[in-house]
């Protein structure tokens, strides 16, 4: 049910990063979507400062520089989209199966 949850959340979080990318796209003409970094920062300053402050000096530098940071650059809907995307199938509701009672017509 969490994964569930989470992953309606990651599914809001694109619709969001959509939604402005669509109105600066009216706004000046040019398609240019915001990198996750750049709109968790808007979104949430300080944990963005926390996780920049935890990734410089606590994570190795070959997690942060290729790893963490280069998804950071990535599009806001599509990280967040194929994440919450990934999260609602792996904890999707599964089809009960209906056990026939003995003695039941049907």
């Amino acid at each position: 049910m969490l994964g569930r949850i989470l992953g309606w959340l990651l599914m809001a979080v694109a619709l969001l990063a959509l939604g402005g990318d669509g109105l600066r796209w009216l706004e000046t003409g040019m398609m240019n979507f915001i990198s996750l970094g750049d709109f968790w920062a808007r979104l949430d300053p300080p944990t963005w400062n926390l996780l920049r402050t935890i990734g410089h000096d606590y994570l190795p530098p070959v997690l942060w520089d290729p790893g963490l940071a280069t998804i950071l650059r990535w599009p806001a809907v599509a990280v967040s989209g194929v994440f919450g995307l990934v999260l609602l199938l792996i904890f999707r509701r599964r089809a009960t199966k209906r056990r026939q009672r003995f003695g039941a017509l049907s």
